[in-house]
C-alpha cells in the first residue's frame, strides 16, 4: 500500500504491537502517541494510490462506507475496523486496522485518539520512549475540506450553518462556496427542526438572497437590498439538513474574505466557527411545542458573526446544531440485525419476537427507533398481564357489571382531550382492546396487534344494547364510547346550541313524507245580536300550513392502521370532536340561516321579512329608536285570519353580527335610554328595552342586520324536526372487514347521520332591521 494508507509500516515491530494493542484495549493516549512518532518518521502526508485505491478511499471516506461509519462522531475508528472486516471489500489488507487508521486521519485531519490524550501521561507499562509533540496544523491543497472537516468540537451547538469549502470564482466575478445551510435537530435558541421539515423546503430555498447579517423587523418591512452580498443555488437535502451553492456578488469582498478565514481556520483545527450561516424562515409549530411542524417561507439565509442571534416568535431566526446524531442500523446487515436480538434480550422480551419487532422498524432505523417498537410489545404484554386471572372473559364467561362499568369508564376517559383529563383512561386503543377483548398472546408471535384492534372494531351496531361484556364485546364496547364522546362533543360549544332558546316546537320521531302543521285563523268581533233577531252565521276562519321534508345530513371519518400503529393518540382523540362538532356547526347554521338568506314562508310563498309581514324595515341601523319602531310593530301584528286580534307580541331576543355586538349589549342592559345609537350619551329616560336577550351570530357577513325574535312561548316561531327519538346523531361503523376499505385500504370508517329539518312556523314573530 502507497502513501498514508498504512503509516505504521515506519514503526517497528514492537511498536506496531503496542499500538495495536492500545487501539484493541481503546487505550487512545498511548495510540495518539505512537501515531505521532509515525507521522513524523513519515513526513508530510502525501495523498497517493494507484489503480482503485483512490475509488476505494472515497468509497470509505464519502462514499456508502463512509455514511455507515459517520467520520463525525465518536467511535468512528471502531466502527471503521468493524465495518472493513466485515466486508470483501478488505480484499488484500493486511492491516485493518492500519488502513482504518489512515481513513481517519484523512477523514479528520488527526490520528485516533490524540484528541483526547492532551494534557496526559502515557501508560505505565508503554514498551517505547517517546517525546510529546504537539500536532502540525496543515492546510490542504486548494483549500478543500473533506468530509471530517465538517465536524465541530464541543461547541458545534452554537453553530446555525458552515462553509464546506471553496468552490471557483463565477463568471461575474463573484465567488461562490458550498455552504450548509443548516442541520437538522434542536437550534440553539431552542427551536427543533425535524430533517423531513427540511427537505420537504429545499425549494424554498433555491434562490434565497443571502445578507451580511440578519435584518431587523424596519429593514425586513422596508424590502431594502442594503446588505444583500448574494444567492443560493443547487440546494441539496443531504442525511444531516441541506447544502447549497453560495453565490456571491461582485462587491461582497469582505464576506468572500471572511469565508476564505474561515476555511483555512477549520482547516487548521479551530473547533468553533469563525463566521456562520443562519436562516430567516418563516415556520409554523407544533402546538405547545417549539419543533417546527412546516417552512412556509423563506426570508433569507445570512452570513452571521455569532449564529442563532434573537429573532421573535413568529420569525424562527434559527442556530444551531445538535451534533450527536443518532447511529443508523441497517437490518440488511447482520450486526444490524444483531442489534435486534441483543436488545430484545436484553429488554426481557422472547427470542421469537424479534422478527415480529424487525418487521415493525425501517431497514435503517436508530436505537430510538427499535427502543420504541420494544416499548410497545411490552405496554401490550403488560396490559394482558394485568389483567386480574377470573376477571376478565374466559371461555365465554361474563363478566361482572362493575368490571364492565370499569372498562367502558376507561375507554370514555381514553377519549378526553383536555389537560386535566382522567388518569384512569387508557392509553392507547391496543391497551383499551387487550383489556376488553383479551385475545390469546399468539398474536405477539406474528399476528398484527394494529389490525386485530381495526377489524375487530368494524361490528359495531348502534341499536345494539349490551348488558353483559364477553369476548366478542370489543366492537359494541368501543363503538358506544366513540357515540357517546361524539354526542357530548355535539353539544359542547354552548352557543351552537342557540337555537334551542328560541324555538317554540322540536319534533322527534318524524318520518321522510312531508311534514305539514296547519294554522287556522279566527272570528273575528262578534256582531251585535239585537232582540228577537237571529244569530248571524259566522264566516268560518281560514287556515294555513307550514311544511317541511326531512333531509339527511351526514359524512364519514376514518380510522387508519397506521394510526393505531404510531400510537397517534392526538389524530385518534379527535375523531369523535370532529364528528359531534360538525354535526352541531351543520345544524347550527342550518337554524340562523332560515334569518340571514331570508327564507321563503312556505304557506304564502312570501319572504320571512317582507313589508306584506309588516316586520321589515330598511335603513334601520341598530339604535334605541330602531328598537322603538321594532318593538310597536311587533305589538301591533294581528293574529293569523283575524285583523281585530292584536298578537301584543314584545321581542325578546336580540340576534345581532359580532360587529354589533358592543351596541346590542348597551341596549340591552343600560338602565337608561341610549340616544342615537349611543354616541350622544345616556338620557335619564327609562330603558324600554333593558332585559333583551342578545344572540350573536358570528358567521353573519352583513355588519347591519339585526333581528328580534318574540317569546317562543307568547307566539309560534320555528319547528325542527328530528328522525330519531332525539336531536342527537347517530354513529355507525363499516360492518365487514372483508370487503370495502377495511379490506382494500385498513380503514375503519366510522359515518356520522344526522337526520332532520325544519321551518318558521309564523312571520309574525320575527323582525329585520337594516342598517
Amino acid at each position: 500500500m502507497t502513501g498514508e494508507m498504512d503509516l505504521t509500516a515506519v514503526l517497528t515491530v514492537d511498536e506496531r504491537e503496542t499500538l495495536f494493542a492500545a487501539l484493541d484495549t481503546d487505550d487512545l493516549d498511548a495510540a495518539g502517541v505512537l501515531f505521532t512518532l509515525a507521522e513524523e518518521r513519515a513526513g508530510a502526508t502525501e495523498a497517493g494510490g494507484g489503480g482503485n485505491e483512490n475509488e476505494l478511499r472515497r468509497y470509505w471516506l464519502s462514499g456508502p462506507g463512509g455514511r455507515r461509519i459517520r467520520w463525525d462522531t465518536g467511535g468512528a475508528f471502531a466502527r471503521c475496523v468493524a465495518e472493513v472486516s466485515a466486508t470483501g471489500a478488505r480484499g488484500g489488507l493486511t492491516n485493518v486496522k492500519g488502513y482504518c487508521a489512515a481513513l481517519y486521519h484523512d477523514a479528520r485531519g488527526e490520528w485516533p485518539g490524540k484528541s483526547r490524550r492532551a494534557g496526559k501521561k502515557p501508560a505505565a507499562d508503554q514498551k517505547i520512549d517517546y517525546v510529546r509533540r504537539t500536532p502540525r496544523t496543515k492546510t490542504k491543497e486548494g483549500g478543500a475540506v473533506t468530509v471530517a472537516d465538517r465536524v465541530l468540537e464541543a461547541v458545534a451547538d452554537t453553530v446555525a450553518g458552515r462553509v464546506l469549502e471553496a468552490r471557483e470564482t463565477g463568471p461575474d466575478g463573484g465567488r461562490v462556496f458550498r455552504i450548509e445551510v443548516i442541520r437538522a435537530g434542536e437550534s440553539r435558541n431552542g427551536r427543533s427542526y425535524p430533517l423531513e421539515v427540511l427537505h420537504t423546503a429545499v425549494e424554498l430555498y433555491e434562490g434565497a438572497q443571502v445578507y451580511d447579517g440578519h435584518r431587523d423587523e424596519s429593514t425586513l418591512r422596508s424590502s431594502a437590498i442594503g446588505g444583500l452580498v448574494g444567492y443560493l443555488g443547487a440546494v441539496e437535502a443531504t442525511p444531516a439538513g441541506l447544502e447549497a451553492d453560495l453565490h456571491l456578488l461582485p462587491s461582497a469582498g469582505r464576506v468572500a474574505e471572511a469565508l476564505d478565514v474561515a476555511l483555512a481556520l477549520a482547516a487548521g483545527g479551530r473547533p468553533a466557527p469563525f463566521v456562520g450561516i443562519s436562516h430567516d424562515v418563516m415556520a409554523r409549530f407544533s402546538p405547545g411545542t417549539t419543533e417546527a411542524a412546516a417552512i412556509v417561507g423563506v426570508n433569507s439565509v445570512d452570513v452571521v458573526a455569532v449564529p442563532a442571534a434573537g429573532g421573535r416568535a413568529v420569525r424562527a431566526v434559527a442556530g444551531g446544531l445538535a451534533l450527536d446524531e443518532p447511529e443508523l442500523h441497517d437490518q440488511t446487515t447482520a450486526r444490524g440485525r444483531d442489534v435486534i436480538d441483543r436488545e430484545v434480550a436484553a429488554r426481557g422480551l422472547p427470542a421469537r419476537l424479534a422478527g415480529a419487532v424487525a418487521e415493525a422498524l425501517p431497514e435503517q432505523f436508530t436505537e430510538a427507533d427499535l427502543s420504541a417498537r420494544i416499548d410497545l410489545v411490552h405496554t401490550a404484554r403488560a396490559a394482558v398481564e394485568a389483567i386480574p386471572r377470573g376477571v376478565g372473559p374466559v371461555a365465554g364467561a361474563a363478566v361482572t357489571i362493575d368490571e364492565r362499568d370499569r372498562k367502558t369508564s376507561a375507554l370514555d376517559a381514553f377519549w378526553e382531550t383536555s389537560p386535566g383529563r382522567s388518569t384512569v383512561g387508557y392509553r392507547s386503543l391496543t391497551e383499551a382492546y387487550l383489556d376488553i377483548a383479551r385475545p390469546k398472546l399468539d398474536f405477539l408471535s406474528g399476528q398484527d396487534v394494529s389490525r386485530m384492534v381495526l377489524t375487530d372494531a368494524g361490528r359495531y351496531d348502534s341499536a345494539r344494547s349490551m348488558e353483559s361484556m364477553d369476548s366478542t364485546s370489543w366492537a359494541q364496547v368501543l363503538g358506544d364510547s366513540v357515540a357517546r364522546r361524539m354526542i357530548a362533543e355535539y353539544a359542547a360549544v354552548p352557543q351552537w346550541r342557540d337555537w334551542v332558546r328560541f324555538t317554540s316546537s322540536v319534533s322527534t320521531g318524524i318520518d321522510f313524507r312531508e311534514q305539514r302543521r296547519t294554522r287556522f285563523g279566527g272570528y273575528g268581533l262578534l256582531p251585535t245580536v239585537a232582540e228577537s233577531a237571529p244569530y248571524e252565521r259566522l264566516t268560518s276562519p281560514p287556515d294555513e300550513q307550514a311544511t317541511y321534508t326531512a333531509v339527511k345530513k351526514g359524512g364519514t371519518e376514518d380510522l387508519t392502521w397506521e394510526m393505531i400503529r404510531n400510537d397517534d393518540m392526538d389524530a385518534i382523540r379527535r375523531i369523535p370532536m370532529r364528528l359531534g362538532r360538525s354535526a352541531a356547526l351543520t345544524l347550527y347554521r342550518f337554524v340562523f340561516n332560515m334569518l340571514s338568506s331570508n327564507v321563503t314562508m312556505t304557506y304564502d310563498a312570501t319572504a320571512l321579512f317582507h313589508a306584506t309581514h309588516a316586520n321589515t324595515a330598511t335603513s334601520a341601523a341598530l339604535s334605541q329608536s330602531a328598537l322603538d319602531t321594532a318593538r310597536k310593530a311587533m305589538r301591533r301584528q294581528a293574529a293569523y285570519g283575524d285583523a281585530e286580534d292584536l298578537l301584543s307580541l314584545v321581542p325578546r331576543f336580540l340576534v345581532v353580527p359580532s360587529d354589533l355586538e358592543p351596541l346590542a349589549y348597551q341596549l340591552s342592559t343600560s338602565v337608561v335610554a341610549i340616544p342615537g345609537g349611543g354616541s350622544e350619551g345616556p338620557s335619564d329616560i327609562p330603558n324600554l328595552h333593558r332585559g333583551l336577550e342578545v344572540i350573536v351570530v358570528d358567521y353573519f357577513t352583513d355588519v347591519n342586520d339585526w333581528f328580534l325574535i318574540a317569546d317562543p312561548q307568547q307566539a309560534p316561531t320555528l319547528e325542527l324536526g328530528f328522525v330519531n327519538s332525539s336531536d342527537a346523531p347517530e354513529l355507525f361503523t363499516q360492518s365487514d372487514p372483508n370487503q370495502g376499505s377495511m379490506f382494500n385500504a385498513d380503514i375503519l370508517t366510522w359515518k356520522i347521520r344526522h337526520v332532520y329539518s325544519g321551518t318558521v312556523i309564523d312571520h309574525r314573530g320575527f323582525y329585520r332591521g337594516q342598517g
